[in-house]
């Protein structure tokens, strides 16, 4: 049936009634008062909150909600999706709400958007390729009342990025950063307590990020020779993988004697573990440089790369950028040995400076301000 309706009415026809009937049920939902209460949007995660959204909730004493759902939604969750966006007095977002393209907040709204990557290190929103046009892309983001980031310099970034006044960009931390910083011995602890078999081991911490070509996601090749990496480690050494949470496909396809995928262990635990931390476009490396961990840029793509840098790259980076996967192991025991300590410390305060242990404070600070 449905098949037989697409054919006989035409799609500019469709569309029309698709949004005569949005517009009847948004002045629906307007009827309803706004509640009292703080509505958690993330598309990250199924019936979940990470980290960063987690934080800000468990600080908040107030009326909450989470509407947690990956991209795309059901039919049957929309319309409760945007009664909920409607009549919550605060909306958090910690990536793209898709249905600000559509709805109008009312009056006495608020929506924050805390990105959930930190610093302002590859481009991205109007900065970088996407399959949204200009004018959705702006939309997107053009209610927002506030946008957390992580440093004083990040805030022109975010504000191109989005399409929004500087001034709504505070800097004012990114909350999941207060738990690396005060429990990160506990947090390495626990490694160590689950994974005992790693103690007494260098642990040499790989974290690559996802590729695009033209906004539509791609397998990545790392181009490293496992079995090569494999057994040119010494007996403690040890080459963990921790993929981006997108990258669902395996980059090993055997097993190897010193290395292991645990991308579905935690990144926190798995940065507050390791010796060195290697990585290429992920902002990842902020983790590490709050944790004082050497950092190696292992980019084989680095010159056809789609996405354009906020700072120069590579000068600006805090380690030794590499394109050769053969080189790899000679950069990271090089970074191990000797990091760039003045380096590190000046990316540390450009990209998170904000990053003090406090973030979560002042983030709840802020929401509790707009409540009644």
């Amino acid at each position: 049936m449905k098949a037989f309706l697409r054919k006989l009415i035409p799609i500019e026809t469709r569309f029309k009634v698709f949004r005569f009937i949005n517009r009847i049920f948004f002045a629906f939902c307007k009827l309803f008062p706004i509640k009292n209460r703080v509505l958690f949007y993330s598309i990250r995660a199924n019936g979940r909150l990470l980290e960063n959204s987690q934080m800000v909730y468990d600080a908040l004493d107030c009326e909450k909600a989470v509407c947690a759902h990956m991209l795309p939604h059901a039919q049957k969750i929309q319309p409760k999706i945007c009664f909920q966006l409607l009549t919550s007095k605060v909306i958090v977002t910690d990536d793209y709400c898709r249905y600000m393209r559509s709805l109008k907040l009312r009056k006495g709204q608020r929506l924050i958007q805390i990105w959930h990557a930190g610093g302002a290190f590859k481009s991205f929103g109007l900065d970088a390729p996407s399959k949204l046009t200009e004018a959705q892309e702006r939309a997107t983001h053009s209610q927002y009342s506030a946008v957390i980031v992580t440093g004083e310099d990040c805030r022109k970034f975010f504000a191109g990025a989005f399409g929004v006044s500087e001034e709504i960009c505070l800097p004012l931390g990114l909350p999941r950063t207060d738990k690396l910083l005060s429990e990160k011995s506990s947090m390495k602890a626990h490694f160590f307590d689950t994974h005992s078999e790693f103690k007494e081991k260098k642990i040499y911490l790989y974290c690559p990020t996802f590729r695009e070509i033209n906004g539509e996601r791609v397998v990545y090749n790392a181009g490293i020779d496992w079995k090569k990496l494999d057994a040119s480690m010494n007996d403690d050494e040890i080459f963990i993988i921790k993929r981006h949470p997108v990258m669902d496909y395996d980059m090993l396809g055997e097993r190897f004697k010193r290395i292991f995928d645990l991308s579905a262990e935690s990144t926190l635990e798995l940065a507050a573990a390791c010796n060195v931390m290697i990585t290429d476009y992920s902002s990842v490396s902020h983790d590490a440089v709050l944790l004082g961990k050497p950092l190696v840029f292992y980019c084989p793509d680095y010159k056809e790369y789609e996405r354009a840098f906020y700072l120069k790259f590579p000068d600006d980076l805090p380690g030794e950028l590499i394109t050769d996967g053969n080189e790899l192991l000679e950069s990271i025991r090089r970074a191990e040995k000797d990091p760039p300590i003045d380096r590190m410390e000046k990316f540390r305060i450009g990209q998170v400076g904000a990053c003090d242990g406090h973030s979560t404070e002042r983030v709840a600070g802020l929401i509790m301000s707009w409540m009644q």
